[in-house]
């Protein structure tokens, strides 16, 4: 006999209202309640507030606009904060072009080792047709893409030592976020890599369960992941944007007016942290390094042999992602 949660379906219920408040004589206004996994000190909220900002500036008390740290509203789980998105019980998200592969496995692409060789590359192509068209094709999903925002370059951390050749990570435990291509590949190089929620991974680097993880240094900084891990390694080995994602159900609500001034204001702002993102790259390894990280940089020769030996997952993924679109991003980036 199956059991029912009665807070799951009061919370169904409930969600849906605070997308409205009351003003005035009953009359009401749109409510987005907007989160992010990560805290008030990264980059992604600075973009978050700063839409915040530019949309009361351009539309003063006509939409209230929340904004969330930590994921708090889905449990710090960045997979439930997609679906609640979708449903239309949260009004918009940060999220990963790594998460969207939970909702179209096409959204690899992104990812793919070293196919991206600096931020200026990564923007010609999430200002490129190719790009907008991901963009478009999430409406398809119950999710409006307004714009591209950067989470950045991944980096790897452990605790037990530096790596700095490929022999270095056989055997390491290594937290991967929700991409299989991410498995496939730390396998291919001899780890041992599981698949967490980010939300999870403080607890198993702290209690050992997981030896390392990989993510961009801002990351790696705003989560204080250094105060459990000491080794660094600097490589740049995967890129991922950020997609300023708004409910489909949500965006149904608001006036066409409105739809454009959110929609200008979510572009400005993710332009605004694009900016931050890159600024602030340096800072945050010398912050990291003040807080006693061991850094390593790879040199070029270590760091061909790993492209080389990621290769083969160009031609194991390209199905999944599509050879066309693999093609045009390559022809993009190279």
């Amino acid at each position: 006999m199956t059991s029912r949660n009665p807070f799951r379906f009061l919370a169904g219920c409930i969600l849906p209202v605070w997308l409205c408040v009351c003003c005035g004589q009953g009359e009401r206004i749109p409510r987005i309640t907007f989160s992010h996994i990560l805290t008030e000190q990264s980059e992604w909220h600075a973009g978050a507030a700063r839409w915040k900002e530019l949309v009361e500036q351009k539309l003063g008390d006509q939409i209230a606009i929340r904004l969330i740290t930590t994921s708090s509203l889905s449990n710090n789980n960045q997979r439930t904060e997609l679906e609640m998105v979708q449903a239309g019980t949260l009004g918009g998200s940060w999220e990963s072009s790594i998460l969207l592969t939970l909702v179209d496995p096409r959204w690899t692409v992104w990812s793919m080792p070293w196919l991206f060789s600096s931020y200026e590359e990564a923007e010609k192509v999430c200002a490129s047709e190719v790009g907008r068209a991901m963009l478009d094709s999430l409406t398809d999903k119950g999710i409006v893409g307004l714009a591209y925002g950067f989470n950045g370059f991944r980096h790897l951390t452990n605790s037990k030592r530096p790596v700095t050749t490929l022999e270095d990570l056989n055997g390491l435990k290594i937290r991967v976020p929700s991409i299989q291509m991410f498995i496939s590949l730390y396998r291919l190089w001899g780890a041992d890599p599981s698949q967490m929620n980010f939300g999870d991974l403080f607890v198993a680097l702290r209690e050992g369960t997981m030896d390392g993880q990989e993510n961009p240094l801002h990351v790696i900084e705003s989560r204080a992941l250094y105060e459990l891990q000491k080794y660094l390694t600097v490589w740049e080995y995967s890129f991922d944007p950020l997609i300023f994602c708004i409910s489909q159900r949500v965006w149904d609500t608001l006036s066409p007016a409105h739809q454009a001034a959110v929609r200008e204001a979510a572009r400005e702002a993710a332009a605004y942290q694009r900016r931050l993102v890159v600024e602030n790259e340096k800072i945050h390894l010398e912050n990291l390094k003040q807080y006693g990280m061991v850094v390593s940089r790879l040199t070029p020769d270590v760091q061909e042999v790993f492209r080389k030996s990621a290769e083969p997952l160009y031609r194991e993924y390209g199905n999944v992602i599509g050879q066309d679109l693999l093609g045009r991003f390559l022809e993009l980036t190279q």
